[in-house]
């Protein structure tokens, strides 16, 4: 029995040992291969020993453009930005932690904190006054920047934007890896498993009651933002996104550049009833353009719904400033 006992032990001490080195080696390869299909678009540079990879064409007055979660400039690239290089001078921002840029923490980065490292991104580029474009999680952080630091913005433009605490429970494919300790183990282990059908998967929940478009997922660039880093920092940031929003929410009254909100009117993510409307009526001015038949991608769906509603922003904040 003693002996069984060994013999069995070891068989699960060689088994482990062979699924940590299988799954070691499959992140190395699938690592290289990611970054050799999914290059830099950018320059990258400097801030506070922290890098930092931008993206800027076009030329006219400063726009910048914040990318949402689980994602890096390439999806903007990809679907609505080029358009807005025609009258403006775009920059697209990876985020701290996702696509070429460092993380700042490994807490995982409140939206003031975020909001206050690309204000010294602005700043190191020469950009005095901007308008601001926020798709998802990034209009999120585009709230906490005009609140934090509203000389830096004069305009602001919102798209599928939470705004207000609404998910009850974190699901566990977001408090798995944003755990301590725990967390890059499960990225490294357990996410470096799953294909890329099951974030197409996601993301058809996302385009919902709208097709999700062919091949999106590669042509954004997905398994560059599903990278066990990235994972691991995306999910820390999305974990502490509802006490940052209860924070920031009693303060929406108090902005005063012009807003242009737009949602897809059928969105299950980030409902409009519950974000884009509510927030509409405690912004002083602010418009709200719900786009029919489109979810939690109306930057894909209608583009130049999303393009509009940034021209009308800096138009509004150009007749503002006389």
């Amino acid at each position: 029995m003693t002996e069984a006992l060994a013999w069995l032990a070891g068989g699960l001490c060689v088994a482990v040992l062979a699924f940590v080195l299988a799954t070691w080696i499959k992140g190395m390869l699938k690592r290289r291969r990611v970054l050799a299909t999914y290059p830099p678009l950018g320059q990258f540079l400097t801030i506070d020993g922290h890098r930092v990879h931008y993206l800027q064409f076009g030329a006219g007055p400063d726009l910048v453009i914040l990318h949402g979660a689980t994602t890096q400039m390439r999806e903007a690239m990809e679907t609505y930005a080029p358009d807005l290089g025609r009258d403006f001078r775009v920059t697209i921002i990876d985020r701290p932690g996702m696509g070429y840029s460092d993380r700042l923490s490994r807490e995982g980065e409140s939206l003031k904190q975020q909001a206050a490292h690309l204000d010294r991104v602005l700043e190191a580029l020469g950009i005095e006054r901007t308008t601001l474009l926020g798709q998802s999680f990034g209009g999120s952080i585009a709230l906490a920047w005009v609140l934090s630091r509203p000389a830096r913005i004069e305009a602001l433009a919102l798209t599928a934007t939470p705004t207000y605490r609404w998910i009850p429970r974190m699901p566990w494919r977001i408090k798995g890896p944003a755990m301590p300790y725990v967390g890059p183990l499960i990225a490294q282990f357990v996410f470096v498993w799953f294909p890329e059908s099951y974030y197409a998967r996601k993301y058809r929940e996302h385009f919902f009651p709208a097709a999700e478009p062919e091949d999106y997922t590669t042509r954004i660039g997905t398994p560059l933002s599903v990278l066990p880093g990235s994972i691991v920092s995306d999910n820390r940031q999305l974990a502490r996104m509802e006490d940052d929003l209860t924070e920031l929410a009693p303060h929406y009254s108090e902005i005063s550049v012009p807003v242009e909100i737009v949602n897809g009117a059928e969105d299950m993510i980030v409902a409009p009833d519950l974000h884009a409307i509510p927030l509409g009526r405690e912004i002083p001015g602010a418009r709200v353009k719900l786009l029919k038949g489109l979810g939690h991608m109306p930057h894909v769906g209608d583009p130049d719904g999303i393009n509009g509603a940034v021209r009308r922003a800096a138009r509004r904040a150009r007749t503002k400033a006389g």
